[in-house]
Parts: C-alpha cells; sequence; structure tokens
C-alpha cells in the first residue's frame, strides 16, 4: 500500500512538473510568434518594492532604470538628456537649474518638477541610501529631523523647472543625479497605497522608457513600451520580460535553449565556453563584495567590545585567501580586493583610482596569512582576557544567498569562521527582510555579507555611505577623521589634490573599519546572437538593454 501511495505521488509531482514545463513553453512559443520584439532577462529574485526611495540593488536597477527616468541618463559612456531637456550649472559649481520637457506619467498625469522635489524629500526621508545626495544642501539635515522639507535644496519655482542647490560642488553630480534614486515620485500614489506603494504594478506610475504592466511576485514581470516616453521612436523593443530564477543551472539551461537572451557566466571556464562561440561580451564593471561587522554588537556590551576591536577585523582579513576563493571556487572569475574602490574607476581625466591609490594590498592581503592572522586574534584575547577562541561568544552571520550554494561568498566565509575556530549562527534572509535586517535601526546581525554596485563613476561612491551621517548598509564607520576626509575631498575643485585626500581617507577606512574587502567583479555576459545594440557600463545600469532591439 505504501508503495503504491509512493508511485501514486511520484506520478503526480512528475505530471505537475510537465505541466509547468508545458505552460512555460506555450508562453515562450506565444511571444516567439507575435512578431513583438521581446527581450528576455533572468534575476535571481529578491525584488519585494520597486519604489526607488524603498529598496536599491543591481536586481532592483535592472527594471528601476527600465520604468523610470530621471532629469538625466547616462547611456554608453554618455550623459543623455532625460526628463530634463536642457540645464545650466552656476559658474562656482552650486547650483543647477533643469528645464522639465513636456512628458506624461503612465496614468496620464504630466511629470512636473513637484514631482522631482517629493522625491527628493522622500529620499532623504525614509531611504537608508540618501547619504549618497548629502551634497544636497540640507539634505543631512532633513534626513536627521534638523530642518523642515522647503528647506532642501530641492526645489520647484515652476512646474517645469528644478533647481538643485549644493553645498558645496561635486565633480560627479551630473553621473549621480541620473540614477534611479533621483527618478521623480508620486506623492498621491504614495499616500494612496501607504506601505504598499511600489509593491505592486497597480501602485506605480511609469515615466521611463517601459511600463510595468505585470508582475507576478517570484515567477516573472512583464514590461511595454512607454507609448508617452518622450524619445519613445528610439525604443526598438516591445517588451521586456524578467524572470525570477534563482537557480543558476536552470537560467544557464534556459539561455542555452535560446528560451532567455542574455546569462551571466558564474565562472572563468563558463565565459571562456561562451567566448569560443562568440557569444560572450567582456566589459569593465565595478562593485565589491565586503564582509560587514556590526561593531555594535546588537546591544550586546561584550560582542561589541569584539566585534569593534580592528584587530579582530584584521585577524579574519588574514584568514582569507582571496585569490585562492577566486582561482579555485569562482574558476577565475573575480578580482581579489584589497581596498574597496576596483582599480577600474576613473578618478579624474586620465588616471584611474588603480594609478593614483597606494593602498592595494597594504592594509588586507591578497592571499592567506595565517600567522598574521593568528597574532592579531591573541591581541584580542589578551584585550578580552580570553586564553581561547572558545571563549569567544557565537556570532550571528547574516547571508541574502543559499549557504548551501558552493559558489557562494557566504558558504566560503562560514568555512573561514570554522577554520578559526569561531561559533556562528546563520541567519539566512531574502529581498527586504535581508535589507531590514542589514540597515539601521535594526543591525541585525554581527556580520553580514554584503556588497555595493557603484552609482557612479568615482570612488566617492565606495566611501560616502560610510560615513556617520549615513544610514546605508547598516553599520556605519562614524569616523570624524573619515568624515572630515571626505567633506574636504568634495570642497577641493582641484582634482588631483581632492585625489590624495580621498586616498588617505581610504586608507584610514581600510586600517580599522568595520569592513573587510573580498573580491571585484569581472565584467562578462553571455549575449544571444539575435540581441542587438547591448551596451555595458562600470555603474549605475551594467547592462543596458534601454536602447537594444531583437533582430531574427
Amino acid at each position: 500500500m505504501k508503495d503504491f501511495i509512493l508511485k501514486n505521488n511520484l506520478n503526480k509531482i512528475v505530471f505537475g512538473l510537465l505541466l509547468i514545463a508545458l505552460v512555460f513553453t506555450i508562453s515562450m512559443t506565444s511571444i516567439a510568434q507575435s512578431g513583438e520584439k521581446v527581450f528576455t532577462i533572468p534575476l535571481s529574485g529578491g525584488l519585494d518594492n520597486l519604489d526607488p526611495r524603498v529598496l536599491l540593488s543591481t536586481a532592483h536597477a535592472v527594471v528601476q532604470y527600465g520604468i523610470f527616468e530621471s532629469l538625466v541618463r547616462t547611456h554608453d559612456g554618455d550623459l543623455l538628456p532625460g526628463m530634463a531637456e536642457t540645464w545650466e550649472i552656476s559658474d562656482d559649481g552650486l547650483t543647477y537649474t533643469f528645464h522639465l520637457r513636456d512628458a506624461k506619467w503612465s496614468d496620464g498625469k504630466p511629470v512636473t518638477a513637484g514631482d522631482f522635489v517629493h522625491a527628493f524629500v522622500r529620499l532623504f526621508e525614509i531611504c537608508p541610501a540618501s547619504s549618497i545626495f548629502d551634497d544636497i544642501k540640507n539634505g543631512a539635515q532633513l534626513r536627521a529631523g534638523e530642518v523642515l522639507p522647503e528647506e532642501l535644496g530641492v526645489q520647484a519655482p515652476d512646474d517645469k523647472t528644478v533647481v538643485i542647490t549644493l553645498k558645496n560642488p561635486v565633480p560627479y553630480f551630473m553621473g549621480l543625479i541620473g540614477m534611479h534614486l533621483g527618478a521623480p515620485g508620486r506623492e498621491d500614489l504614495a499616500k494612496k497605497f501607504g506601505d504598499e506603494y511600489g509593491a505592486t504594478a497597480e501602485s506605480l506610475a511609469s515615466n521611463g522608457p517601459f511600463i510595468l504592466k505585470e508582475w507576478k511576485h517570484d515567477d516573472k514581470l512583464v514590461l511595454e513600451k512607454n507609448p508617452d516616453y518622450w524619445n519613445a521612436d528610439k525604443i526598438k523593443l516591445d517588451k521586456v520580460v524578467v524572470y525570477i530564477l534563482p537557480a543558476e543551472q536552470t537560467q544557464r539551461n534556459m539561455f542555452d535553449n535560446g528560451e532567455i537572451d542574455y546569462y551571466i557566466p558564474r565562472s572563468e571556464a563558463e565565459a571562456v565556453e561562451y567566448e569560443a562561440k562568440g557569444m560572450l561580451i567582456r566589459y569593465v564593471r565595478g562593485g565589491i563584495r565586503d564582509l560587514h561587522i556590526n561593531k555594535h554588537g546588537q546591544n550586546d556590551p561584550v560582542k561589541a567590545k569584539i566585534l569593534g576591536n580592528p584587530n579582530f577585523m584584521k585577524a579574519i582579513s588574514y584568514a582569507i585567501d582571496r585569490q585562492g576563493y577566486i582561482d579555485n571556487v569562482l574558476q577565475g572569475n573575480g578580482v581579489p580586493a584589497t581596498v574597496q574602490t576596483p582599480p577600474v574607476h576613473t578618478i579624474y581625466p586620465g588616471k584611474t583610482w588603480g594609478e593614483v591609490s597606494t593602498n592595494y594590498g597594504k592594509y588586507h592581503p591578497e592571499t592567506v596569512d595565517l600567522a598574521k592572522s593568528k597574532a592579531y586574534m591573541d591581541k584580542v584575547l589578551e584585550d578580552m582576557g580570553y586564553s581561547s577562541v572558545d571563549q569567544l561568544p557565537e556570532f550571528d552571520f547574516l547571508t541574502s544567498v543559499d549557504p548551501e550554494d558552493p559558489k557562494d561568498i557566504g558558504a566560503y566565509l562560514l568555512s573561514v569562521f570554522s577554520d578559526m575556530g569561531l561559533k556562528i549562527n546563520v541567519k539566512h534572509a531574502t529581498g527586504k527582510q535581508f535589507y531590514n535586517n542589514l540597515y539601521k535601526p535594526a543591525l541585525a546581525y554581527d556580520f553580514a555579507r554584503a556588497g555595493w554596485g557603484p552609482d557612479y563613476d568615482d570612488p566617492h561612491t565606495y566611501m560616502g555611505y560610510w560615513t556617520s551621517s549615513s544610514m546605508d548598509m547598516g553599520v556605519t564607520f562614524e569616523n570624524p577623521e573619515f568624515d572630515a576626509l571626505l567633506d574636504k575631498a568634495n570642497k577641493e575643485t582641484d582634482l588631483v589634490k581632492r585625489a590624495q585626500i580621498i586616498n588617505q581617507a581610504e586608507a584610514l577606512f581600510s586600517d580599522i573599519a568595520p569592513c573587510i574587502p573580498i573580491m571585484h567583479f569581472k565584467g562578462a555576459i553571455a549575449v544571444q546572437p539575435w540581441v542587438k545594440d547591448l551596451t555595458t557600463a562600470i555603474s549605475g545600469l551594467a547592462i543596458d538593454y534601454i536602447y537594444s532591439d531583437i533582430v531574427k
């Protein structure tokens, strides 16, 4: 009888899987036969909310850059007009005046300057990442509740004009203002939907190249071309379909079967396979994977004393074999990170950060050094009055990726912790839950596998969110000397001198901050032969499909 029930259940499971496959095949076939130009994208998931002021990640950006348009847009290395048709910058570099074009939201309402004022006020009131805009006059003060919203340096003298006033010149400001975080917002919809604003297709209005028409959480999103987009004549795609596919092997299988239009190789060996077929694009990419340490210890004074000790940070850092992890686990698909900023970023015309920074390899090693790791740990134990690592408390490790995935950096870090004799409690979270645990005020972790994708092409994008006023990425550095150096750098108009100041800030951070750099990314993407004009970028929308085409 048990055998019969088991076989019957197995038959039901097999039938169910076949039915799912059949439905998916019919769906893909109908797309192919419709004659529409449909670009298909795989994402691993974690899309809980698409309001740019609520959640920010690489996955969110893929959709947000498609459905929203900021004042300007960057594409293929060029700065293009966006909602702003023209603009002027004052001679002192403090005042930016943007003149809006005639444009509509997807529900027919006009896009106004007030939509940008609302967006930036909301940004500073609720968004942990708002610190990257702290050079806007009174931005940090608004976040702290020290000034009224009308005192923010983002004003609308009329419906067609946005005036942004900075507290000091910012050399990268136009690139910053073009990111999805600077997109306009709808105050009426935010009030109507409350906490659900941005969590459903119905709660969002679009003003970008595409409109979010369908959103089945954990399944797919459908974006359709926006006929009212100001540059609609240049948009060749009819639809963009985003499939939520957590399993890497599923993504690769679907790409190999021609069911999705690109696939990001998970190893250098995979990249080489597609390169041999003429299907690989290599590009310069920014980004960091790192380990954050909550120096506040979740309000546990014993943990706080340990986690806030720079020697504890160094003990872990010297136990990490960055090059070995990349060679043996990622099969060469990465670059060892010994500082936060990848060497590929521009610092001023003609110079990259790799050519200017003196900090690479100075504070964190490319390869493991167990003798130094032990020496630093011995100092920690001495400070605590302990004789053994066994006396250290258990630490919570927050990760957003399945720790059973052997290629996940979280799994590697767990092996490092184990070899060091640390007791670890893994806290697995996804999407909004992960960010709620990571950000202030929760800080619900001791260690967190984290990372950062650059918003603009400048080393400041990797340092600005560690200032004392920042709420972003959880624990901030909270170091007045570091704050002062970054503030001084952004007031310096001589770009060579500015680079020297940032180099000082990076050295200070690398030496004592509660953060351990692990790896930078290599840019490689496998693309179907019928995809044309797909572009890549070091920051912002790394894989830019907006002006691409499908030619079969």
